[in-house]
């Protein structure tokens, strides 16, 4: 016996399906790019992400020892957090 045939409204529906899978690839393989694109140049100068550390370390020992506040600590804290790099 031979199977029925799709409806039209069932192809469009598929075909809308497919066009939009295939743009959502597309933008997905874009966006990929641009951040393959992105040199560490681009996003502000490279520190030593070491000696950050050791600063980081330094403020917890400070906190720890009473030689600053906790508000001190916790503005220093966030300006290195923002200089910090996580890849």
């Amino acid at each position: 016996m031979a199977r029925p045939r799709s409806t039209f409204g069932k192809l469009q529906r598929d075909q809308a399906k497919r066009a939009k899978a295939k743009a959502k690839q597309e933008d997905r393989f874009a966006r990929k790019e641009d951040r393959a694109e992105a040199t560490p140049e681009e996003a502000g100068p490279v520190e030593d992400q070491g000696a950050l550390l050791e600063q980081f370390a330094r403020l917890h020992e400070d906190l720890a020892d009473g030689r600053i506040s906790i508000e001190d600590f916790e503005i220093r804290q966030e300006e290195l957090r923002s200089r910090l790099r996580v890849d």
